[in-house]
């Protein structure tokens, strides 16, 4: 009995001799090797077609994928012998301009072209009363190949298919029960399907690895036919261990289980083709954060922060260097309790996003006095005294590190209702990864966001053109006050998106009363005992602003109860339909294009978008043209089914 092994090229046997041993063609040398130079009769053997591509050309898998086509071997053998099925080794996925293949090559595929090609091959082996082995160097060929042949999987396996609108199949989704896996070791996860048809050729698999085992979102293929009661194909994965990275293949064999129908998968790990490595996820993030010092909800914080430079002009390097530092601290602590708490959210409730505390109307409206009490300090009104040093001597202090390190917080704390170009990727991969890869991507993001000014406090050649110090700083200082004025106003209006009316007098009543508790601070002193009323009443006022909180809570659950939903949120949804999943599948179903446009009120960038580039005449236009279903998910208040 002949025995056959595919070598990540094919494998054959021959009989009675004809052609030759090495076939050439102009983009592959394939030869015919056997691990035996004499073999025993009844005594099974191997052989290899040995394939040698020329660059950037490629042969095929078992499953080809969306093109081409796999070898195929046709015997002649001599009586009493046979083949058995060619042994295939774990194959690579090639892109070939969104052509999905799978296939052998040593190098990225560049061209399209294919070029069907044959030979014919002899191999003359003596036999013998005992076999006797190749040569070394043809023993360490098969022993590679065999290296490169998935071994079974250990461990049991099913998939399910999702709902899907009428009598249509859902994307199915494999489950390897690979209990006791740590997932913060296994990375690159793919599924090489076996059969062409039920499941769809991707680039990459967005697979969430647990102790419970791997999960595998796939996506249906063009196959018409029924739902096979067995998914076969070959399960790839790099599990980080002791002695390095090691790529394991597993041949896998999955059960249907109709009991079995697969939840909707988080939107981050839907995009398989747009998954980023971690060093692409730290660049992005780093691009990222350094344009958000463009955005419109940054640069009041940041024109404050080049004034604080402009003021230091012409002191002590050292003075610039650590002003410079402290405000990085202040970004890089922001991002980092951001982190802790995506962290601690996520162990606690689930999936969470990029500005998701602005779906709290109490995050709303203390920004908003944030804000507004910043304005006030800007304008002159007050100052924070050396005694209050420990409450941030003033989120845009004169100076001191402690004054840049908290500017650095407030830069942070208004910059999250703003996405910048790189970062909807980087953080997609950041919110959807292991602890230690979200805190790593989020900080890249903060170090991007101080860059700036980080490099002007470490660059005497930069500080050296910084304008010097004069009347114009506390004109410059004053004119700030109004972006400051307009980001309370902006923050006041997200509210009212999300409470109703009401939240207007709660917000703007509470801004009185903290301009009432800071003019009644500013007379007198406070050891007196008019002071200490003064003092008392300023409390009192605070306290009263803050209460609105109860007011304010309560408003956003009647506002959420209400039959209009999120109708008065300021989002228009002229011509466009409000998103559901169910409204999103059975439009997909009917062979519609669909568009999705997840926005809020408090998404600045996402406001501007829409204004820039959904409700141009020629997008209303294109939108009409091609039949496109446009979908609108207000996101201003926690929908669970956009989060979802």
């Amino acid at each position: 009995m002949f025995r056959i092994l595919s070598i990540l090229f094919t494998l054959l046997v021959a009989g009675p001799a004809f052609g030759q041993a090495v076939v050439t063609t102009d983009n592959v040398r394939a030869e015919l090797i056997s691990e035996a130079a004499t073999v025993k009769p009844g005594e099974p053997f191997w052989v290899a077609l040995r394939q040698t591509m020329k660059p950037h050309w490629h042969t095929y898998w078992k499953n080809p994928g969306d093109a081409g086509q796999a070898t195929d071997i046709k015997w002649t053998l001599p009586a009493g012998a046979t083949a058995e099925a060619i042994v295939w080794p774990v194959p690579a996925v090639i892109d070939v301009g969104g052509v999905i293949n799978y296939g052998f090559s040593d190098e990225a595929m560049l061209l399209d072209v294919c070029i069907p090609e044959e030979g014919k091959f002899a191999l003359d082996l003596p036999v013998g009363p005992a076999a006797k082995p190749a040569t070394a160097a043809t023993l360490a060929l098969f022993d590679k190949a065999r290296r490169q042949v998935p071994t079974d999987s250990p461990w049991p396996a099913r998939f399910g298919v999702a709902k899907a609108a009428g009598d249509k199949t859902g994307d199915p989704t494999l489950i390897v029960e690979a209990k006791g896996l740590k997932p913060e070791t296994v990375r690159d996860v793919y599924f090489f399907p076996a059969e062409w048809g039920f499941v769809a050729h991707s680039p990459k698999h967005a697979a969430v690895v647990t102790a419970e085992g791997i999960r595998v979102p796939l996506k249906k293929g063009d196959a018409k036919a029924a739902v096979p009661q067995t998914l076969a194909g070959v399960l790839v994965l790099t599990e980080k261990t002791a002695d390095g990275n090691q790529r394991q293949a597993f041949n896998v064999s999955a059960k249907f289980d109709p009991a079995f129908v697969p939840a909707p998968m988080p939107l981050a790990a839907l995009a398989t083709d747009e998954q980023l490595t971690l060093f692409e996820a730290l660049l992005f993030a780093l691009v990222g954060g350094l344009i958000l010092n463009l955005m419109p909800c940054v640069f009041p914080v940041l024109a404050m922060k080049a004034a604080a430079f402009a003021r230091l002009a012409g002191t002590a390097p050292g003075e610039i260097r650590r002003d410079g530092l402290a405000y990085t601290a202040g970004v890089l602590a922001s991002f980092g309790a951001m982190a802790a708490i995506v962290l601690a959210i996520r162990a606690s409730v689930g999936e969470v996003s990029w500005g998701f505390q602005f779906q709290s109307p109490v995050f709303s409206l203390l920004v908003a006095y944030l804000f507004f009490t910043v304005g006030l300090n800007l304008s002159g009104l007050f100052e924070i005294s050396g005694r209050f040093t420990g409450m941030g001597q003033g989120l845009v202090g004169r100076g001191g590190t402690t004054g840049a390190f908290f500017t650095g917080v407030l830069a942070v704390i208004v910059a999250t209702p703003c996405t910048a170009p790189f970062m909807a990727a980087a953080l997609g991969f950041a919110l959807s990864q292991p602890g230690a890869k979200t805190v790593a991507v989020l900080l890249a993001m903060g170090l991007g966001l101080a860059l700036p000014y980080l490099v002007l406090s470490l660059t005497p050649a930069l500080q050296r053109r910084l304008p010097r110090p004069g009347p114009w700083m506390d004109r410059l200082r004053q004119l700030l006050a109004f972006p400051m004025y307009a980001s309370a106003i902006w923050m006041v209006w997200v509210l009212v998106q999300q409470t109703g009316a009401d939240g207007v007098l709660y917000a703007l009543g509470g801004m009185v009363l903290i301009g009432f508790a800071i003019w009644l601070l500013r007379f007198g002193p406070a050891e007196t005992l008019a002071g200490w009323l003064r003092r008392g009443t300023a409390i009192a006022s605070i306290a009263l602003a803050l209460a609105a909180v109860v007011k304010i809570e309560e408003g956003s659950a009647t506002a959420a109860a209400s039959p209009s939903g999120g109708a008065t949120t300021g989002v228009s949804f002229e011509g466009w339909e409000r998103f559901s999943r169910a409204r999103m599948t059975e439009a997909a179903a009917a062979g519609k294009p669909v568009f999705v446009d997840f926005t809020a009120a408090w998404c600045i960038t996402c406001l501007v978008n829409e204004r820039v580039a959904l409700e141009t005449p020629a997008t209303r236009r294109a939108f009409e043209q091609t039949g496109t279903v446009k979908l609108k998910g207000d996101w201003t208040n926690r929908d669970p089914e956009i989060s979802a």
